[in-house]
């Protein structure tokens, strides 16, 4: 096979929307009568190490192959940008991994933000998510901040608005850091939202509707809540009554859902309750890519990119891409998958 090119990242045409800073907020205004669009990019999984050259080529053209293709607003990265573990990177040095994942999402001069994954912060990795925050956040197209206190678990919690062209806000776009594992082992079982978090989001939401409606809002972390896996059963069993399905499947080995074990995991009920979020947006499980509305919240899992972290996962190229968030003047959204489609050949 010929050696795969590595493609050389530039700025990208698009709607040329910057966001303005208003009450503290990263604050876009959509264009009138044009949807805004919102790509999500997850497990990118960059290794930046010896064993991993060929991997992060591959990463890397799939990045800006996506980003070209769909001219977004708006990119927002739901976690796993780097793989520190040195049996397949090479490398333990995160910081290193991150600097590369960031450079390159620069190159496209296109706002960007994120929430970290489990693997973005090991145990044994150089640096933690603090370090990590500090880097990103300097970044001029980056719009990654501490938005919470410190008091409120995870890092790295905060929220983006969206506006239309006369002022009305139109949607919250809230990052959550859903942590790493239960102890400092990826054996322990992860982690998920905890419940100070999700005051704050309700506090946060709440301060942008004063005076008006509810803000509608979608929130976007790393691991899904359990309720991914209710939902799925439920349309297995034809329950189309309470599931609506999109798009996408689940093709984890048993029907995978990498959900926390932890007890008090009450992000999506809380949410159903509260009224504001419209849509779920995560990564993790790299073969999983549904999109069903459950309860009256969208729930998504985005395209994976990964070349490293699943063994075989190179041939694997059906799950891999970008997911595409639209949303016009009214806040009605819409979700389509962006395969990369890369012939199979290219892996063999």
């Amino acid at each position: 096979m010929a050696k795969i090119e590595k493609k050389i990242a530039k700025k990208v045409d698009n709607n040329g929307i910057l966001p303005v800073y208003e009450d503290g907020y990263a604050t876009f205004y959509k264009k009138q009568g044009e949807d805004f669009r919102v790509l999500q990019l997850t497990d990118i999984h960059f290794g930046v190490g010896i064993l991993s050259k060929k991997a992060d080529r591959l990463a890397t053209n799939a990045v800006i192959e996506l980003v070209e293709r769909t001219h977004p607003d708006l990119i927002i990265v739901t976690g796993d940008n780097v793989y520190p573990i040195p049996i397949f990177s090479g490398t333990r040095n995160n910081l290193k991994e991150s600097k590369y994942a960031g450079e390159l999402l620069e190159k496209f001069g296109i706002p960007w933000t994120m929430c970290f994954g489990n693997h973005d912060t090991e145990s044994y990795a150089k640096v933690g998510r603090k370090e990590l925050l500090s880097y990103y956040s300097s970044l001029p197209n980056c719009l990654f901040t501490e938005g919470s206190p410190d008091d409120v678990y995870g890092v790295g919690n905060h929220v983006v608005v969206l506006k239309n062209a006369d002022g009305k806000k139109n949607t919250a776009f809230v990052m959550l850091d859903s942590n790493m594992y239960l102890t400092n082992s990826f054996f322990s079982t992860f982690d998920n939202v905890h419940d100070d978090q999700i005051e704050w989001y309700k506090g946060e939401i709440k301060k942008l509707s004063e005076g008006g409606d509810l803000v509608q809002s979608l929130a976007f972390m790393h691991m899904p809540p359990k309720e991914y896996r209710d939902a799925w059963e439920k349309l297995k069993m034809g329950h189309t009554d309470e599931v609506t399905y999109h798009c996408g499947t689940i093709a984890e080995k048993n029907d995978h859902v990498g959900f926390s074990r932890r007890k008090e995991g009450h992000f999506f009920e809380e949410m159903v309750k509260f009224g504001s979020c419209k849509g779920v947006f995560c990564g993790h499980d790299h073969l999983n890519n549904i999109s069903m509305t459950y309860r009256g919240i969208r729930l998504t899992y985005g395209m994976a990119i990964d070349y490293l972290a699943y063994p075989g996962i190179r041939k694997k190229y059906t799950n891999r891409g970008a997911t595409l968030i639209t949303i016009d003047d009214a806040g009605k959204f819409d979700v389509k998958l962006v395969p990369l489609t890369t012939p199979v050949e290219v892996y063999e």
